[in-house]
């Protein structure tokens, strides 16, 4: 497709030829950017950031199933859900 779009055949008849979406060839022509093609990096990246900016730490997850586990097992009342954990931490 990069190569195509070098050569001069418009993006979007070189997406028609290819069955893609313009914005495939447009993604692939920005990342060849200006290097040689045996010089691209062609391997497929994902869109997101490995881990969400709002994640609960992983640290405070464990806390809060030790903390479940053990009011299920030791609460007199059987609460052992968000408000009882809650309370605990």
């Amino acid at each position: 497709m990069v190569m195509a779009v070098r050569h001069g055949v418009p993006m979007r008849e070189v997406a028609r030829k290819f069955q893609v979406a313009l914005g495939t060839v447009q993604l692939w022509v920005r990342r060849a950017g200006d290097k040689r093609l045996d010089r691209v990096d062609f391997a497929d990246k994902p869109c997101s950031p490995g881990v969400p900016a709002n994640r609960t730490s992983r640290e405070l997850e464990d806390l809060v199933l030790t903390i479940r586990r053990e009011l299920k097992e030791l609460s007199d009342l059987g609460e052992f859900g968000t408000e009882a954990i809650y309370r605990e931490l």
